[in-house]
């Protein structure tokens, strides 16, 4: 597994109703069980959050 700190830019490939979905962000916070992905579209910021135990993640890699 792969180590990431904040401000790393990693890509996230999760599964959401029965679809593969990729997330291409900056980590912004890190806790315990969690981790909050930003994203920077054309001045818009979209931030995600993650669960790190989610039975739905397929990879999750730094770029």
């Amino acid at each position: 597994m792969e180590f990431f700190k904040k401000n790393d830019n990693i890509i996230v490939t999760y599964l959401l109703n029965k679809k593969i979905n990729v997330y291409i962000g900056k980590v912004k916070k890190i806790k315990k069980i969690t981790f909050k992905v930003i994203k920077k579209n054309q001045e818009v910021i979209i931030k995600k959050n993650f669960f790190i135990k989610n039975p739905n993640f397929i990879s999750l890699k730094k770029k």
